[in-house]
């Protein structure tokens, strides 16, 4: 049952990322509406991913994996607060440069990941996939985070950076990337190490 279930959680993540970001780039990666539903939904399965590793189906650290988890909802619940008529007017800021950054870095870390925990769980390894999912990181990783900067960055200024509880919260949200990012890229340098010594 765990197996199945394991097995059928990656193939429907695997599906839904790759499907969002084939659209987004035969679309150029612009942020539209159809493009922001398909992301909302390949997200949206990474809360099965907490709950496998809180109740110990997957071997992944639950913390790390809530944190992953709650910035990445963070970000598409800022993409989806900003009103559909205001995205004309955004087409020329960071929001357009953070959506295509974080479209390019979130889909391929969660195809390649999908890939890998397949192979793993059916004990088919292959090397170019732990390869990829223990190597993309380094680069995707960094992109993907400066693309939720930005989204941050454009949400503070569709509200004229105003001083109050929404954006402060938002701040504390930004400033804790610096203690925690480090934590989970260092956590990865070290699973590359152990996956392909």
């Amino acid at each position: 049952m765990k197996k199945t279930w394991l097995i059928s959680f990656n193939l429907v993540t695997l599906l839904a990322w790759s499907l969002f970001f084939i659209h987004a780039l035969v679309h150029g990666l612009k942020f539209e509406e159809q493009s922001l539903w398909m992301l909302t939904v390949a997200q949206g399965l990474a809360i099965f991913e907490i709950l496998n590793a809180v109740i110990g189906i997957a071997g992944a650290n639950w913390m790390l994996t809530t944190m992953q988890v709650f910035s990445r909802f963070l970000i598409v619940a800022l993409l989806i607060w900003i009103p559909n008529e205001r995205l004309i007017e955004l087409s020329s800021n960071s929001m357009v440069t953070g959506f295509m950054l974080i479209a390019i870095a979130w889909s391929i870390t969660e195809v390649v990941r999908a890939l890998y925990y397949l192979t793993e769980i059916t004990k088919k390894p292959l090397q170019v996939i732990t390869f990829s999912r223990y190597t993309f990181f380094i680069a995707l990783y960094p992109i993907g985070v400066l693309g939720e900067f930005l989204v941050m960055f454009s949400f503070w200024e569709w509200r004229s950076f105003q001083l109050d509880i929404i954006n402060l919260a938002l701040a504390v949200v930004g400033l804790s990337y610096f203690v925690f990012f480090p934590k989970l890229y260092l956590h990865m340098w070290s699973q590359r190490k152990k996956k392909l010594a």
